[in-house]
């Protein structure tokens, strides 16, 4: 049994690879699988077996009353994102490389800092802006977009951050109340139905038994990292955990290597260091601005 660490910040920073690595394990069996089965059905195998998973947590934490609660606005748009997202995700990952890929992904919490600025009106410093503009410059080294071979790889690539980013945007507008296991086991259900409506499309392919149980083991990682990650917040502080997110990056580079074959070149390289630090230091400002807020709070409390 694994025995975590007394300090709470390593303890929550351990959990934060443990669900890196559950991710990569996922993306990983998808994209092996996804070389003979059609993205939809994937997407529909693996979210049925989700919905076991988070279901049984469900009924386990007495949550089945609170259910209704999924047709909420709120959840429901959030949802819909993710459904937008995941079909986006898994298509992707059929043709890029999965470091890159991945990499691409570490700037979603750049682009939920621009939609705040857009929405809700935030006002950003120039560093934190600098850092938002450093992480894009960093996913177009990644995607090498150009004018005379701009593909879907380009089009996928900020489909997916864009509809990721609104994602996480609508989860911090969703109320307290509603419990976060209720809104994964409403999203799973939307994603599943998501991937059968794509599946009605690309035709259904008779699953193996060795796919079907490679996605079965595909929705237990992407259920244990949801959990981890839960957890990991829960416990240690959104800034302290944000090194060790990046984790996943150094997952999904050994994956592509020793999985697949696929070696990032020296200007991916660059700009998976370049979103790395921009999401680092963009984390730093967070965590200094919400420290100043908090003091001046106490400060002017009666």
């Amino acid at each position: 049994m694994l025995r975590l660490p007394q300090n709470t910040a390593l303890r929550a920073g351990l959990l934060m690879v443990l669900a890196m690595g559950s991710f990569v394990a996922n993306d990983t069996i998808v994209k092996l699988v996804g070389q003979s089965l059609p993205v939809g059905e994937i997407i529909m195998i693996r979210g049925s077996v989700a919905i076991l998973l988070i279901g049984i947590i469900c009924a386990w934490k007495g949550l089945l009353p609170e259910l209704p609660r999924i047709a909420q606005p709120s959840v429901l748009l959030r949802s819909l994102f993710d459904v937008v997202a995941t079909i986006a995700f898994v298509t992707a990952l059929m043709l890029m490389p999965i470091a890159n890929l991945t990499s691409v992904m570490q700037a979603v919490p750049l682009a939920v800092v621009l939609l705040s600025i857009v929405f809700l009106k935030e006002k950003v410093g120039w560093r934190r802006m600098a850092a938002i503009l450093g992480g894009f410059l960093g996913v177009l080294l990644i995607v090498k977009p150009s004018v005379s071979s701009f593909n879907v790889h380009e089009l996928l690539a900020l489909l997916i951050v864009f509809a990721v980013a609104m994602r996480d945007y609508l989860t911090k507008r969703i109320p307290a109340r509603i419990p976060t296991f209720v809104i994964a086991l409403g999203n799973a259900g939307f994603v599943t139905m998501g991937g059968a409506a794509l599946a009605l499309v690309q035709g259904f392919t008779r699953p193996e038994p060795w796919q079907a149980g490679l996605l079965a083991l595909a929705a237990c990682f992407l259920s244990s990292g949801y959990l981890l990650m839960v957890a990991t917040l829960r416990l240690g502080e959104l800034s302290g955990t944000a090194p060790f997110r990046y984790s996943v990056m150094v997952f999904a580079i050994f994956s592509g290597i020793l999985v697949f074959g696929e070696f990032p070149d020296g200007i991916a390289m660059a700009g998976m260091a370049l979103i790395v630090a921009c999401g680092l230091y963009a984390a730093h400002r967070e965590a200094l601005r919400t420290r100043t807020l908090s003091d001046s709070a106490r400060t002017t409390a009666p």
